[in-house]
């Protein structure tokens, strides 16, 4: 059997191959299974074929269900998928690849992904692929790096120098958000792993490719055709000086092949390139894009659940035009690092909060009518697009002059006018002969019925045939009256005279009077839907039938001058595409301000200042998705940084408390206000930032053999190495994967090496309590806890924070509070109290009322004292007599033993050595 030798072959499991039968799909072996247990949640649907010993399963999957798979597989599941098709005679069977696609390459599947008209669906595809190249240039690590847009026929590429955890090009994947990845298939170094990991985690599905299919050799003449050059521009890509970047060029040529550009003319003349420009945006990582819940849970997409937005994205995705939906997506990515730009966003952004008639009329009547004109675009280039589209794109840009006055007063910001209207104007200006074109040739009466056809005054044979259609249309209207008299129903009302595109003019009625139309033999029902029953008589069969064929004769007639239609239209690609840019500026930051506004309490614009101004102040910042969960009263809380005063917080107190949700609003509110958008507080200032850094609620990961230790360690060391002055950093409970003494001390190493040398402003929440005494020794490390109050044996969180050091951690509250068993929590107790006396700070060493924390501070001081010691003793010259250095070190305990440390004293007492 051919399919079982097909199954046979090595296939990876994230490919699902699909093979086409008369007017369904079939599944087989593990693919079977999947298809039953994701779309029929149900394995019955699953049977066995084929005899023994190739027996295998198979499931049948009609076109709706393949349609739906094929949306789940792409563009949620990011799967690849493969259909075959049997090219075979009689009963040789020969079964070969008729379309392919991945993540990253969706041409032959974009009729099913996107002439439905599921937005979320439009939304989900936006993103590019992205090819890696790395080489070195003496003992530097060199990336090479391209990223290919088809959606808006971009290239772009980067060369740089990278260091070994490879940061450049996490930020670069995380800022240009690929769905898919090619590298070249290699033998596992450590540098192919590092790369390899980066891209997964960040949800990048990796396809590997021979070296070969990354050879440039052809890659100027593909170019050449490729790109769109200005008018008496040399049409040569050797004009770019992109081009001289080797390794980028080489992942260049790699994705030209594999999406197989050069095969489809509409890419030909439509691309661009571009340098990417890592330093105009702001510095994120998967950490931080996982840590500020900035994408949408899966469940999300195509149409998921769509109750309290638990993402950032779900927050600001009040977008109303698919163009708008892509945007946001890249700008989450993308905050911006210049304050002149941030500043005029935040102005159009200002202007729609303070007009909300404006703000609801621009979001609800004009962008929502705005088609996605981008993919219309690929539709022309590769003229696929009918009557229908270039009709779209006439009703949009005839509306858009109404667009562009409704925004025109005299409260309008100069940024508004240069950033929307004035390009909106121009290029509604240059669709001038485009309008009159859609004018006067498509049929404007028929488009009112649904229909798309060429004026019949256009010629004389579709005016001939068009009068024929007419009298064919007024015949079988009069059936109507006919069929309602005869059948004793209501005409229009109870029976109606409707029409498809397929099936022509019949008569309907609704499920309640069927019974009366079956009975009668004068009628024929030849289709049952919820909304009633379709059935015709003997007439309206012959007229219905002599309308469909003129029809068809009409369309035949009309086809020439509909692809002269077409071809003139391609003309104005570059125009479309101009006003969909623009449009999708427009709708992002009116769904900026519509966000803004749908809350209890709305936003407010925040004070952008240069980076050197060094202070952060939010007061009242809120966490934006959880104030907006049902039965939540949020506890709002002020935050504030300067440079030199304030930069380093250390927060304690309990778990369920708000630590984590307190710093994680932070690192919100600075990127809402890098994205242009208004922010969660009372009244926001702030300096600029380069970086957010996270360390915040690190994972295992067994299948990369990541621990939850090694890859929170992964994560600081990239921090640390990365991180300056003008970035913002929070960490959450560091060191808790390894043992207690260990995790403390690592966690006080990395603390003390920020605070003191990055000097970054940073957040700390830990359990490590001693941590703390840093505010004594380092005056710009400030301490903060969250506050709850112990009812007997109950806690209550009250969410605030404020200064000062928490006293416990209340963990054995929490535990009683979530119904631990009794004698569980009473163990709990009793083993606490051991381990604390236990501990080597509590072994007796101390006389005298001292608390804990006064203990652990003793306890760090005396370190200090000791390390000071031991550095005193080993700078010694071993060359003095023996006598003069036990003087000198005699000297050195004499100044310890000064200090009059509790802890110092307590252990000479004990254990009597003598230090010399």
């Amino acid at each position: 059997m051919g399919i079982v030798c097909l199954m046979y072959e090595e296939k990876s499991s994230s490919t699902i191959q699909f093979f086409k039968r008369s007017d369904y799909y079939t599944c087989h072996g593990e693919d079977a299974l999947f298809v039953s247990n994701e779309v029929f949640k149900t394995t019955s649907s699953c049977k066995m074929i084929g005899a023994e010993p190739n027996k295998l399963e198979s499931v049948l999957v009609n076109k709706a269900n393949f349609e739906n798979l094929i949306k789940d597989l792409l563009l949620v599941r990011r799967y690849r998928v493969e259909v075959y098709e049997d090219k075979g005679t009689g009963r040789n069977r020969n079964w070969v690849v008729e379309y392919k696609g991945s993540p990253g390459n969706l041409s032959q599947f974009e009729e099913i992904l996107f002439d439905s008209g599921d937005i979320e669906a439009d939304v989900i595809a936006s993103g590019a692929i992205m090819a890696v190249i790395m080489g070195m240039e003496g003992k530097s690590k060199v990336v090479g790096l391209s990223c290919i847009d088809t959606m808006s026929s971009v290239i772009r590429v980067a060369q740089f120098m990278d260091d070994e955890a490879f940061s450049n090009l996490e930020a670069l994947t995380v800022s240009n958000s690929p769905k898919e990845c090619l590298l070249i298939q290699s033998e596992n170094s450590q540098d192919f792993e590092t790369i390899k990991g980066i891209i997964e985690r960040n949800n990048v599905m990796i396809t590997l490719k021979k070296k070969k299919d990354f050879d440039k050799e052809s890659l100027i003449q593909d170019l050449d055709k490729l790109l769109k050059f200005k008018k008496g521009e040399m049409e040569s890509a050797h004009i770019y000086p992109e081009t001289n970047l080797e390794h980028a060029m080489s992942a260049t040529a790699g994705i030209i092949k594999y999406l197989d550009l050069l095969s489809d003319e509409g890419n030909l003349g439509q691309y661009k390139i571009e340098d990417l420009k890592q330093y105009h945006f702001l510095k994120l990582d998967s950490a931080a894009i996982r840590a500020l819940n900035i994408d949408p849970p899966p469940e999300y997409r195509l149409g998921g659940n769509r109750g309290a937005a638990t993402s950032i994205h779900e927050l600001l995705d009040k977008c109303k035009t698919p163009q708008g939906h892509r945007l946001l997506s890249l700008w989450l990515k993308q905050p911006l690092q210049d304050l002149a730009h941030i500043k005029e966003r935040h102005d159009i952004v200002e202007y729609f909060v303070n007009n909300s008639s404006v703000r609801s009329e621009v979001s609800n009547e004009y962008l929502r009518q705005i088609p996605d004109l981008e993919q219309l675009v690929k539709k022309l280039l590769r003229k696929k697009a009918r009557l229908r589209d270039v009709y779209k794109i006439y009703d949009c840009v005839n509306r858009l002059p109404q667009l562009v006055e409704s925004l025109s007063d005299d409260s309008t910001p100069a940024a508004l006018k240069s950033m929307i209207l004035e390009p909106l104007k121009e290029n509604v200006a240059d669709m001038e002969k485009y309008q009159q074109m859609v004018e006067e040739t498509i049929d404007f009466d028929a488009v009112e019925t649904g229909e798309y056809f060429i004026k019949p005054s256009y010629s004389s044979d579709l005016t001939e045939l068009n009068e024929s259609i007419e009298k064919l249309k007024k015949k079988m209207k009069s059936q109507l009256s006919k069929a309602a008299e005869d059948l004793g129903l209501e005409a229009e009302k109870s029976i109606k005279l409707e029409c498809t595109s397929q099936q022509g003019y019949f008569f309907r009625v609704t499920m309640k009077e069927e019974k009366i139309v079956s009975r009668s033999k004068s009628y024929t029902v030849f289709d049952s839907i919820k909304s009633g029953v379709k059935f015709r008589n003997g007439t309206l069969e012959a007229l219905n039938q002599e309308y469909l064929e003129d029809r068809e004769k009409y369309e035949a007639e009309q086809k020439i001058i509909v692809t002269e239609v077409i071809n003139l239209a391609i003309g104005y690609c570059s125009t479309i595409k101009n006003i969909a840019a623009v449009a999708a500026v427009l709708d992002v930051l009116c769904a900026f301000a519509v966000a803004a506004t749908n809350t209890q309490k709305t936003y407010v614009r925040p004070k952008m200042l240069p980076s050197d101004a060094g202070e952060m102040k939010f007061i009242q910042a809120r966490h934006p998705c959880v104030e907006g969960q049902e039965d939540v009263h949020y506890i709002a809380n002020d935050i504030e940084f300067k440079r030199g005063e304030s930069e380093f917080h250390i927060i304690t107190g309990p778990n369920m408390g708000g630590k984590s949700t307190h710093l994680k609003t932070a690192g919100i509110v600075v990127l809402l206000a890098h994205i242009g958008s208004f922010v969660p507080c009372d009244e926001a200032s702030m300096s600029m930032v380069d970086c957010i850094f996270a360390r915040v609620g690190a994972e295992d990961s067994p299948f990369k053999g990541l621990s939850t230790f090694m890859a929170e360690m992964i994560e600081m060391a990239y921090i640390m190495r990365t991180a300056t002055s003008n970035s913002l950093i929070l960490i959450d409970e560091l060191g808790r994967g390894t043992s207690t003494y260990d995790g403390r001390g690592l966690a006080w190493a990395i603390a003390e090496d920020l605070a003191k040398n990055v000097r970054a402003f940073t957040f700390f929440a830990t359990h490590f309590h001693e941590i703390t005494i840093l505010a004594e020794n380092i005056p710009t490390v400030k301490n903060y806890h969250v506050t709850a109050l112990v009812k007997g044996e109950d806690v209550v969180f009250l969410y605030a924070v404020k200064e000062g050091v928490s006293d416990q951690s209340f963990g054995i509250n929490v535990a009683r509070m979530v119904n631990l068993p009794p004698e569980v929590i009473e163990y709990a107790e009793k083993k606490l109290t051991d381990l604390e006396e236990n501990q080597h700070i509590y072994e007796g060493y101390f006389e005298g009322p001292y608390s804990a924390a006064e203990k652990r501070k003793f306890v760090v001081e005396a370190d200090a004292l000791i390390e000071e010691f031991t550095g005193k003793c080993k700078a010694l010259d071993p060359s003095l007599p023996e006598d003069e250095l036990m003087k000198k070190i005699n000297e050195y305990k004499e100044e310890i033993v000064g200090q009059k440390n509790p802890y110092i004293e307590a252990l000479l007492k004990k254990s009597k050595p003598s230090i010399s």
